[in-house]
């Protein structure tokens, strides 16, 4: 256990590991409201590096990854090329977990095995984290999932368990990080971390390097070596360089030793938290690879024969705070670069081989409100394909925007415009036909309205004002054509229009001729009636006596969209034969229920009023809350 002195010699590591340690808590937990997003990934660079992967690889981001973490792990890569591993020193929670579990085992005198490095059992162990590294990165650029969430324990304990992780993955993880640390030193840094293999390898980034440009110019000469050889190539030359070299020799910032003042006590060897053999390094740098420039040496020699430093061994207090300067300096790069920097979620073109490039062209949709996830991105992508003369897509979730790449000789923005935007419609207040007898409709005319969700927020945007605006109702056009439907004692001009529609659009004009529609018309035109029939039961009971249960209510108005709900619930009680949903004589949405015996009015009003429905989905059933209720 490090003594209380050594302690304040290195005080930069302690100040910013728990420092960082207990920032996650607090902001995790809520205590602390966070400014940027405090999803538990939303730093970390190996998140980052699989992202990128995926980006290269198949021309996308993962679920739920941003350009942050991208550069989050470019960051590290920058750190461990020319500095050394000063996130795994200086950042990483799990590092400083491990430094605990330490000072816990020292503390109840729980003796440690020792796996001296270089051994035949170090060589073996080091595999494992290879093999991690190939599996989570296989996974993640496959399936486009961050696969490594299911074996990372930060991430499980981070998340309370309720994360997207499979929870035996995450306990097994969470014990061999528990139990491999109380038994050896940096167990699941030295043997099962992935992004430990990553740091390690890029510390011999000659060799890495020289690999990397070696599939980049096969793959120009038109190899096709699928990407899984490259990962499986990067994995087995890290391991070798790590097991068989061990010393990379091309880094900037080293611990130095001052081979005249070593009075070889060992006593740096023993604070090191791997173990490295310091007395094996003559007189110049230690550039052992597990080495992270974490100043438990520097701190621990009595005699100030080690430093940080470039060339030469100087004795300077400020040369302890430089690798964790470094390290706040290269994250805070990251996360300023993420923000203004992003990397398109999808990135991917189709079909443009007979294309002459001069007709190939690209346009800018901004404004595109449900681009919120990888989801949502593959959604856009998949309706463009659909787009004759469409041939790509990028698309930027965070600004939610999207550039379309067109063949200039088949379609237009215009015509793109108008294959992207569905014509929709929106309640925005409740009408009650027997006090309305007829009502205005306005037409406007709008830009920046892409989707049925900007209809549905403009609708949102009327009701805050107060006016008696029942519904709109959007056509395509260049721009964009919207009907209001008022009451007639509503005398809103273009300038109130205007005022209302830029607090989030692009308002055009308001065209003259104002019309009027009858409310049983309005009521009709709206409203989309259902009906469902279990074909086997008609045809089984169609001779019997057969009985209908009708019930209506104004309520029903907006109860289109559970209908597919109500009827799945109801085809699984015994005598139903048909739902219907449609208007009354009065206007009244009304729910009629057609069933044989052994079903009864009483058995149907009692299903009817429960507050949860048993549905069939996908072959399996199970419990949703009730949609609709007598």
């Amino acid at each position: 256990m490090a003594k209380r002195s050594t302690i304040i010699k290195n005080w930069p590591k302690y100040v910013l590991q728990w420092g960082v340690l207990v920032s996650l808590i607090l902001v995790l937990s809520g205590l602390i409201p966070s400014i940027a997003s405090s999803d538990p990934e939303a730093y970390c660079p190996m998140g980052g590096l699989q992202a990128l992967a995926t980006y290269l690889a198949q021309g996308s981001l993962p679920c739920s990854m941003t350009s942050l973490q991208v550069l989050m792990g470019l960051a590290l890569v920058a750190s461990v090329v020319l500095f050394s591993k000063l996130f795994c020193a200086y950042l990483c929670p799990l590092g400083t977990v491990q430094d605990i579990i330490k000072r816990l085992r020292i503390r109840f005198r729980i003796k440690s095995v020792k796996i001296a490095n270089g051994s035949v059992v170090d060589k073996i162990l080091r595999i494992i984290k290879y093999g991690v590294l190939f599996l989570i990165f296989y996974m993640t650029v496959e399936a486009s999932e961050l696969f490594c969430k299911n074996l990372d324990p930060y991430y499980a304990v981070a998340t309370g368990f309720k994360g997207e992780i499979t929870l035996w993955m995450s306990i097994v993880s969470i014990c061999v990080l528990v139990i491999g640390s109380l038994a050896v030193d940096m167990f699941w840094c030295r043997y099962l971390c992935p992004l430990g293999a990553i740091s390690n390898s890029l510390k011999f980034w000659g060799w890495i390097g020289a690999l990397f440009a070696a599939y980049f110019v096969a793959q120009t000469v038109g190899a096709n070596i699928p990407w899984a050889v490259l990962l499986g190539a990067f994995c087995i030359t890290g391991y070798i360089l790590e097991v068989f070299n061990a010393r990379p020799k091309y880094q900037i910032l080293h611990v130095l030793k001052n081979e005249s003042a070593c009075n070889n006590c060992g006593l740096c060897t023993k604070m090191c938290p791997y173990h490295i053999d310091l007395r094996a390094f003559h007189n110049g740098k230690i550039n052992h690879v597990d080495c992270t420039l974490c100043g438990e040496c520097v701190a621990a020699c009595a005699n100030r024969a080690l430093n940080v430093g470039i060339k030469e061994n100087k004795v300077s207090n400020i040369r302890k705070a430089v690798p964790a300067i470094l390290a706040i300096a290269l994250a805070a790069f990251g996360i300023w670069a993420g923000g203004k920097i992003e990397l398109p979620t999808i990135d991917t073109r189709w079909n443009t081989e007979n294309i002459a490039p001069e007709n190939l062209q690209t346009t800018t949709f901004d404004g595109l409100r449900t681009l919120k996830c990888y989801g949502s991105a593959m959604t856009l992508k998949a309706k463009m394909e659909k787009v004759p003369g469409v041939h790509g897509v990028r698309v930027f979730v965070r600004k939610q925007s999207a550039d379309i790449l067109y063949n200039a000789g088949v379609t237009s923005p215009e015509k793109i415009r108008e294959a992207l935007y569905v014509p929709s419609k929106c309640k925005v207040q409740q009408l009650d036909p027997t006090a309305v007898k007829s009502l205005k409709v306005a037409v406007i005319r709008t830009e920046g309205m892409y989707e049925k969700g900007d209809l549905e927020n403009l609708g949102r945007i009327f009701k805050e004002t107060g006016r008696k605006i029942y519904w709109l109702e959007s056509e395509f056009a260049c721009p964009l054509i919207i009907r209001v439907y008022m009451d007639n004692a509503e005398n809103l001009d273009q300038a109130w229009f205007e005022e209302i529609v830029e607090k989030e659009y692009d308002f055009v004009e308001m065209e003259e001729n104002v019309s009027r529609i009858s409310t049983s018309e309005y009521i009709r035109n709206g409203f989309k009636p259902y009906k469902v029939e279990i074909r086997s039961r008609v045809e089984k009971f169609g001779s019997w006596p057969q009985h209908y249960f009708e019930t209506s209510d104004l309520r029903y108005d907006e109860a289109g969209p559970a209908m597919p709900f109500l009827s799945n619930y109801l085809s699984q009680q015994e005598g139903i034969l048909g739902i219907y949903f449609n208007l009354n004589e009065d206007l009244v949405p009304t729910i009629k229920v057609r069933y044989v015996e052994p079903m009864t009015e009483e058995k149907l009003r009692d299903i009817l009023s429960r507050d949860s429905w048993t549905i069939s989905s996908q072959g399996e059933m199970k419990e949703i809350k009730a949609k609709i209720k007598l």
